[in-house]
């Protein structure tokens, strides 16, 4: 992937452009394009907490000043309005993912332990869960040492947001949220935490530290105006504006709860001690493996395994070797590499995992034209079949593969498929428009693919030369990974491109900075004021019936709009041994709290 940081001109270019006003969540967009940019500091400013001193308010915009004497917060009024909600759950938020399988139900004399050996195809730059977007750290890595404030919860089908931290919490205002902390959440017993009682005040910081201007994962938290720790365990969040993402960003796997002494020993954690409060305890991180063993002191459900060995291997090869040979329990592949293993091992089960958000995107440019006119781009999307590049999936006819691209954790809020098929792969009808469109320029139209891979350079040839069928001329452009992010995310400079979707994983993240009219990258050009009025309106509903009526009506202005989609959602594919039990590798927002609740049958017990 096209890495941001890289470039200092780049990235001066990218803070120009989020100074904008449109909506009082502008900054919510600012440090949504960090996140994109994967901009990692080295430095920051640690405070120690100490249980015995008076309740802090901390802002989340910068770090404290050790030298400053402390403020004393005053409690929060707990009078509860009609947004006041259940005190442990909300189904606020949405993933990009299938449906997971049932939760199966272990045996009721199943002997705990265990180490699950598994694969992925890329391991982290370093440990420290702030100062990196990596999923090898976060969601397979040393990350599922830490806690958060809140987790998903999968046992119902969709993603509920659930405590983890914490005991209850109430929507006071629609700005100001209380959450209580469980009495009996304590570190890991390690030096020098040595299993202290988690308070607070390491709320307060952790949540502070994320939020530092210019760290990566700083946009989570880019609504909160401030925190209060008022005692040990009650916490006061007050927001910028109402925001209904608030407890996904804050269930984020990103939002790893850490120790300030621990951050304070080395100035950061990039190479530990990782000591978290959740259910493992990290005994090795290397480069290459980490070793995960079960925390005996974990305030949850004891995990069923007694460990995970997680292997990075990027090689596909060497996983689908290393499941024939057991020396993996679980491995990442392609489905060509599992369907070749499993018609040799009967014993491997497999799924694949459907993310809405990622893909083979293509958008085009409004501004130009012929692409100018709503019923050129319709026509020019009639040209085209979204499923030439998988033609298992075309005999289903129901063009499952096609998405609008916005990252919803809940399946419901997706536009149903039923919307897609009349839109593509209808050339006759397409040639009758096109052959009378006016207005081209000499050179004709110029598709810019990035070099992200076969499947991409494969189907922009086939829109090209449809294209070209029907009359417009097409050319074809390759643009390298590391200049299609200047070229095309960031200067808008193409005709029509062919490429990777931006990596926002927060809906209302991603309608501002992309569908709104004043977008960082609305390099589209489209504008509607009423998508830019849902899309405000969206952002501020915590009534989640209320919020899916108007994601589905943006979602059905976006695809009346015939400018912007996703034409080939990725899956991600999976396979495991049959003593593997309840493996089901659905992540809602890299929440991989799934490993906790998977055990080894008695024919694979160590």
């Amino acid at each position: 992937m096209y890495r941001i940081g890289q470039h200092k001109a780049y990235l001066q270019r990218l803070l120009k452009l989020y100074k904008i006003n449109f909506v009082p969540l502008s900054n919510f967009i600012s440090l949504t394009i960090l996140i994109c940019a994967g901009l990692i500091l080295t430095q920051c400013t640690n405070q120690t907490s100490n249980p015995s001193i008076p309740p802090t308010v901390v802002k989340t915009t910068q770090q404290p000043d050790p030298t400053v004497t402390v403020q004393t917060a005053q409690p929060t009024p707990t009078a509860k309005s009609k947004l006041t909600s259940d005190p442990t759950a909300t189904p606020f938020a949405t993933i990009t993912s299938a449906a997971p399988k049932p939760t199966i139900r272990p045996p009721k004399n199943l002997e705990q332990g265990g180490t699950l050996r598994f694969a992925i195809p890329e391991g982290p730059p370093h440990i420290d869960p702030h100062l990196t977007v990596s999923s090898g750290l976060l969601t397979w890595g040393t990350g599922q040492s830490y806690s958060r404030l809140f987790k998903f919860n999968l046992s119902n089908g969709i993603p509920v947001v659930v405590c983890d931290l914490c005991s209850s919490w109430t929507l006071s205002t629609p700005i100001t949220l209380n959450i209580k902390l469980r009495g009996d959440i304590n570190w890991q017993d390690i030096p020098p935490l040595n299993g202290r009682a988690v308070t607070a005040q390491d709320i307060v910081f952790s949540l502070n530290r994320q939020a530092t201007i210019n760290y990566p994962n700083a946009s989570l938290l880019s609504s909160v105006a401030e925190i209060t720790a008022i005692g040990e365990r009650d916490i006061v969040i007050r927001l910028l504006s109402a925001d209904s993402e608030i407890l996904e960003k804050l269930a984020d796997s990103h939002s790893r709860i850490v120790a300030p002494e621990v951050v304070k020993a080395n100035d950061d954690l990039r190479r530990g001690p990782t000591i978290g409060s959740g259910p493992w305890i990290t005994t090795e991180s290397q480069a290459d493996m980490t070793r995960l063993i079960v925390n005996p002191n974990y305030y949850g459900d004891i995990p069923y395994l007694g460990g995970i060995d997680i292997q990075v291997m990027p090689a596909q090869g060497t996983r689908v070797a290393g499941m024939r040979s057991k020396i993996l329990d679980v491995a990442q592949a392609d489905r060509s590499f599992i369907s070749e293993a499993k018609e040799k091992f009967e014993e491997i089960e497999w799924i694949g995992i459907s993310n809405s958000a990622a893909g083979i995107e293509v958008a085009m440019n409004t501004a130009r034209s012929p692409i100018d006119r709503q019923d050129v781009r319709k026509a020019m999307m009639l040209t085209w079949d979204p499923l030439i590049t998988d033609l298992d999936v075309k005999e289903t006819k129901d063009y499952p593969m096609v998405s609008l691209g916005l990252p919803l954790l809940n399946p419901d809020w997706q536009l149903p498929n039923t919307n897609f098929p009349n839109r593509f792969n209808d050339p006759k009808k397409a040639s009758t428009i096109l052959s009378s469109t006016e207005g081209l320029p000499e050179e004709g139209l110029t598709i810019k693919v990035g070099e992200y891979g076969s499947e991409y350079i494969d189907m922009a040839q086939h829109m090209a030369k449809e294209l070209t069928s029907a009359g417009i001329q097409t050319n074809l452009e390759r643009i390298s990974t590391r200049t299609f992010g200047d070229e095309v995310w960031v200067n808008g400079n193409y005709d029509i491109f062919v490429g990777a979707p931006l990596p926002i994983s927060s809906t209302t993240g991603y309608l501002f900075a992309i569908h709104h009219s004043n977008g960082p990258w609305n390099t589209t050009g489209y504008s509607n004021p009423e998508i830019d009025h849902l899309i405000a309106a969206q952002a501020e509903e915590y009534r989640p019936n209320k919020r899916a009526e108007k994601l589905l009506e943006i979602q059905q202005k976006i695809l009346a709009g015939s400018h912007r989609f996703i034409i080939k959602k990725r899956n991600t594919y999976w396979m495991w041994w049959d003593y593997v039990e309840n493996f089901n590798p659905t992540t809602p927002r890299g929440d991989s709290d799934f490993l906790t609740r998977v055990w080894l049958s008695n024919s694979k017990s160590s």
